[in-house]
Formats: C-alpha cells, sequence, structure tokens
C-alpha cells in the first residue's frame, strides 16, 4: 500500500514530538527514525497494573515505516500506523491464531488491549515508550541475531533442552544449514526439512517449512516434534565457541555444534 506524503509527515512530527507534554525524560526531538527497529517488552503499567512481562513468553514490537508488528506472548500481530487528531492510531491489528497456555494467553489479551490505547510512541533514552490513557508499555533494543556466523556451517545436534531436562539426540545425526540465500535445510535425526529464513528482531523466523513424510519411530517423536517446534515457530540463537544454541519463545531449546 502506497501512503501519501503528508501522511509520513504527519506520523514523523506525531513521533518525534510525542512525549512533549509529559514529565520525564523522553526527547521531544527524536526522529522518527528514532521509535524504528526491534524492541521486547520490559515493563510498563496498564490501569495501574504492571504490564505483563513472563520471560518464557516475550512481548515484542517491530516499527518499520508505517508498519508496527510483533509477538504478543503467543500469537504474531501486524498492523498499521496512522495519525488522528488526538496522536497517532494502530489500526487493522491482526492476530495468528494459536492457543497457548495461561498465563500466555492473559498477557497477550492485556497487551493487545493495551495497544488499541496508545497514541504516542517516543524514546526515553535508550527505551522505547508507547503511551496512552492509562497506559505505558517500555521498550528495550533487540539486537540482530548473529546471523553472518550462523550462515555456512552445517551444525549438528548436540542437546535437546525443554525447561531445566537435558537430553542427548538419538537416530541419525539432526543437522541444520542456513545458506546466504535466505534457505535452510536440515534433519530432525528422522526426517529432512527445508525452507526459507529472515531475520525478525533477535529471532530468526522460517516464514516457510517443509518436511518429508517420513513416519518417524516412537522413541524419536519427542525429538522430532521438538525440532521442528524450534526451527518453526522462530529461535533466539547464540554462539558460544563452537556451540550454537537456539532457543524457542516457549522454552525449548538445541545445541548444536559445527560440524569438523
Amino acid at each position: 500500500m502506497r501512503w501519501p506524503t503528508v501522511l509520513f509527515l504527519a506520523l514523523a512530527l506525531i513521533l518525534a514530538a510525542c512525549g512533549a507534554g509529559q514529565s520525564g525524560p523522553s526527547d521531544p526531538g527524536a526522529s522518527a527514525g528514532a521509535v524504528v527497529g526491534d524492541w521486547v517488552l520490559t515493563g510498563g503499567s496498564i490501569d495501574g497494573e504492571d504490564a505483563p512481562v513472563l520471560p518464557d513468553h516475550r512481548i515484542t514490537m517491530t516499527i518499520t515505516g508505517s508498519q508496527i508488528s510483533g509477538t504478543a506472548a503467543c500469537n504474531g500481530y501486524g498492523g498499521e500506523i496512522t495519525s488522528g487528531a488526538d496522536g497517532l492510531h494502530l489500526e487493522n491489528l491482526a492476530q495468528t491464531d494459536m492457543a497457548c497456555e495461561d498465563p500466555a494467553m492473559t498477557a497477550e489479551a492485556a497487551y493487545m488491549a493495551a495497544l488499541m490505547r496508545v497514541r504516542e510512541i517516543a524514546r526515553d533514552g535508550d527505551e522505547l515508550v508507547a503511551r496512552g490513557d492509562g497506559v505505558e508499555l517500555r521498550f528495550a533494543a533487540l539486537a540482530p541475531p548473529p546471523t553472518a556466523a550462523l550462515t555456512g556451517t552445517k551444525w549438528v545436534l548436540e542437546t535437546v533442552l525443554v525447561g531445566d531436562i537435558a537430553a542427548a539426540p538419538m537416530g541419525e545425526p539432526a543437522t541444520l544449514e542456513l545458506n546466504e540465500d535466505g534457505t535452510f535445510t536440515g534433519s530432525t535425526g528422522c526426517r529432512s526439512f527445508s525452507g526459507e529464513w529472515i531475520e525478525q528482531g533477535d529471532q530468526i523466523q522460517a516464514p516457510s517449512l517443509g518436511m518429508d513424510q517420513t513416519s518417524c519411530p516412537r522413541e524419536l517423536s519427542d525429538q522430532d516434534s521438538h525440532v521442528v517446534t524450534v526451527v518453526g515457530d522462530g529461535f533466539i540463537p547464540t554462539i558460544d565457541g563452537g556451540l550454537l544454541t537456539l532457543m524457542d519463545p516457549g522454552g525449548i531449546g538445541l545445541v548444536y555444534r559445527a560440524e569438523d
């Protein structure tokens, strides 16, 4: 969708000046570009109650021009930033429809309802602050994933992490390879898979994931499911020496080593 120049200017003025009527250290001289980026909710309040911050179900926000998107504890969301007489509005908000257990779903509902009340977004030092009537949501910047160190290496699964439990992999060597052209291939130790990957915040997301039709034996079904969940739902990668750890926001992790 093409947005007229006057709307971009209006958005720039709103995003730049938001916070000008607020007390505190908000920077009234911040440009609209200062709020563009990837952010994670770290605190704030909604109607006097603490904003829902869950360590295993993060709430994120990505601002790109007039678009807003992110993950709301469980589901992904997206919408448009438009201007109004009383400030900015977040419109046409849509979500995916995945069910999660509480407290994730309760946190998601509270956050999405709060977003509809946001009328200004401003930088406050290193933080991003979204404000509205009875709403103050505070975000910290997300560092991009180390994709340069991820690509071009064949990674072999060494450990499966579920909560505080670590298990050795079974079956054939489970692998993962991310290519510089935005594609990936791998296996779960039972089935092979392939798809495309993109960066989103500090995560690697797989907008497409295809699996072969092999039927896994019962002893490999849990491992197969864990690998598919982490790769398919998106993961936060960290590299320490020759070890690559992929953590799903839901607490499932995979530890790979670089193939010799």
